[in-house]
């Protein structure tokens, strides 16, 4: 949890430092362009640590074996074969897998996310 913690925090240094470069760059800098290049910055991490987080809960694994099963479609036979060396292969393997950066990328974002959402209304 610890270190969830620490990648969390670096990934919001990281990105905040990013927007301050992009505003720096464009030249006119405000508080809040500042507020919207982090808003748009932090849906990045936030979708994809969101993807991460879906497919890690198997929620593309049905897609998939229904795909499997439509494309090799056949015979009975076929079929009959097809199920058991489906059967075999869920029973061999060990689950989903996981990534490390899923929950830091989710919870920065979602964190700057709505940070800025925040900062956006306390500016007006």
């Amino acid at each position: 949890m610890k270190q969830t913690a620490v990648r969390t925090g670096w990934l919001v240094a990281a990105m905040l430092a990013v927007s301050a470069l992009i505003v720096a760059r464009q030249g006119a800098w405000s508080t809040m362009a500042f507020i919207n290049v982090s808003f748009l910055l932090s849906l990045l991490p936030l979708s994809l640590g969101g993807l991460l987080f879906v497919y890690e809960r198997g929620f593309f694994s049905g897609f998939a074996y229904g795909f499997r099963r439509w494309r090799k479609s056949g015979t009975k036979v076929e079929q009959y074969l097809e199920e058991t060396a489906a059967e075999q292969e869920t029973a061999e393997t060990l689950g989903p897998r996981r990534f490390a950066v899923t929950y830091p990328l989710l919870f920065s974002g979602l964190l700057l996310f709505l940070a800025m959402i925040a900062a956006g209304y306390a500016v007006q």
